[in-house]
C-alpha cells in the first residue's frame, strides 16, 4: 500500500464554507475502482481532501494489487472517522455504496452513515437545461466554469492502465493513475462555486429595490413589467440569463435582475364559500346571503363556484403556484374559478417593501426553473 499526502491550491475557499459550513469538518471523496459493480470488482485507490493547518490537503490510499483493497479501506475509513460531512460527486450512486458494500465484505466499521453528504452532482444535474450543459459530468462542470485540468484520461480508461501497472510497476504508470485521482479531488474542490445556481432558487434572494418600466413583446406590444433588481450572498461564477412562466432573470456574479409582466385590468376574486352568497347577473357580481337578503329575488340567484366572484380592475402581478402550493399573497385573483396562477394587487407600499420584494422574487424564480 502506498500513500501519498500534498497541499491542493484553491480559490474557493470561502464559497466552500458558504455552502459547506465549517471547513474543519468536511470530508471530499474519491474512488478509483476496476470496474462498476463492488461484487466483481476492486477499490485500488481512495483521494480525500481535507483543511490542516489552514491549507487544504489532499492524501491518496493506493493498493498495489487487489489484495490490498481491504488495507487501503481501512487506513482511510480510520483517517474519516472524525469528520461529519462527507462531500462527494455522484457519490451518492456509485462511490458511497461501493465502499459501503465492500465494508460489509470485510466487516469494517463505516463511519459514512452518521455523516451528513453533499452530493454536487445531484444538486446540479436538474439545473442540466438551464445550465445548457450537454451533460453533468464533473468534467463538463470544469470545463462550464474555465477550468482546466492535467489528466486527459476518464476513469473507464485507468482500469486497463491499472492491469498494466500490477504486471509491470511503472512508476509512469502509477503517477498517471495518482494524477488522475488528485485532478478529481481538485476539480471537486474548484466546481464548489458552481453550488451558486441550485442556491439562487432555494434561497429567498435579497431584493435591493424595485421599479416599473415599459417594454415591447415579441409580437411589438406594450408591456409594463416590474424590474426588481436582487444580491445574492455568493457569486455566480458564470453569467446566466433564463426565462420562464412570461418572466426573465439575468445574473452575474453578486447581482441580478427579475423581469415580471404585470397585467393590466380586471381579475376575480372568488369566495370559497359559494353557498353562503347570491350572485346577482345585473351587476355581475356576488354578496353574501346575509346582504342579498335585502335585493329583489327577481334580481339575484344562488351563487356557483363559477359566479361566486366580486371583480376588481387595477394592476396585478402573477403568482405560479405549483400543485398543492398556496397562494403567496392574498386577496389573490384570477382570470376564471379553475385558473391555477392567481395574482395579487400591485400597490406602491409593494414596492417599498423588500421583505416582500425578496419573498416574490423567490417565489417566481422557484416556478421558472
Amino acid at each position: 500500500m502506498k500513500t501519498r499526502i500534498q497541499n491542493i491550491h484553491t480559490t474557493a475557499g470561502e464559497t466552500i464554507r458558504h455552502f459547506l459550513g465549517d471547513t474543519e469538518s468536511i470530508l471530499f471523496f474519491d474512488i478509483e475502482t476496476t470496474g462498476l459493480s463492488p461484487k466483481n470488482a476492486s477499490i485500488y485507490l481512495i483521494g480525500a481532501a481535507f483543511l490542516q493547518d489552514k491549507k487544504w490537503t489532499l492524501q491518496q490510499w493506493f493498493a498495489e494489487n487487489t489484495a490490498e483493497e481491504e488495507a487501503i479501506l481501512d487506513a482511510f475509513l480510520k483517517f474519516a472517522a472524525p469528520y461529519r460531512k462527507l462531500v462527494h460527486f455522484n457519490g451518492t450512486t456509485f462511490d458511497v455504496p461501493f465502499v459501503q458494500a465492500k465494508c460489509k465484505k470485510y466487516g469494517l466499521d463505516s463511519p459514512f452513515p452518521q455523516m451528513e453528504q453533499t452530493d454536487i452532482y445531484r444538486q446540479i444535474s436538474p439545473l442540466k437545461n438551464l445550465l445548457k450543459l450537454p451533460n453533468c459530468k464533473q468534467k463538463t462542470l470544469e470545463e462550464y466554469l474555465g477550468l482546466n485540468r492535467e489528466d486527459p484520461f476518464t476513469g473507464g480508461q485507468l482500469i486497463e492502465l491499472y492491469k498494466v501497472y500490477r504486471q509491470e510497476r511503472d512508476h509512469r504508470l502509477l503517477e498517471v493513475l495518482l494524477l488522475h485521482n488528485a485532478d478529481d479531488i481538485r476539480g471537486m474542490l474548484s466546481v464548489v462555486p458552481i453550488l451558486s445556481y441550485p442556491e439562487l432558487f432555494e434561497s429567498i434572494p435579497s431584493a435591493v429595490g424595485a421599479e416599473t418600466d415599459l417594454c415591447t413583446d415579441y409580437a411589438g406590444n406594450i408591456q409594463k413589467e416590474l424590474l426588481v433588481r436582487l444580491t445574492f450572498p455568493a457569486a455566480l461564477p458564470v453569467p446566466l440569463s433564463f426565462h420562464g412562466g412570461g418572466c426573465y432573470f439575468s445574473g452575474s456574479e453578486n447581482t441580478g435582475t427579475l423581469k415580471i409582466p404585470i397585467l393590466s385590468g380586471e381579475l376575480k376574486f372568488f369566495y370559497p364559500d359559494y353557498k353562503n352568497y347570491s350572485y346577482l347577473p345585473e351587476e355581475d357580481n356576488a354578496i353574501h346571503k346575509s346582504v342579498a337578503v335585502y335585493v329583489d329575488k327577481s334580481h339575484r340567484v344562488p351563487a356557483t363556484p363559477a359566479t361566486c366572484y366580486t371583480r376588481k380592475s387595477g394592476e396585478f402581478l402573477p403568482q405560479h403556484l405549483k400543485p398543492g402550493q398556496e397562494d403567496l399573497f392574498t386577496p389573490a385573483f384570477r382570470k376564471g374559478v379553475k385558473e391555477k396562477e392567481s395574482f395579487f394587487l400591485l400597490e406602491e407600499a409593494f414596492l417599498n417593501d423588500s421583505k416582500r420584494l425578496s419573498l416574490y422574487a423567490g417565489h417566481i424564480l422557484d416556478g421558472m426553473r
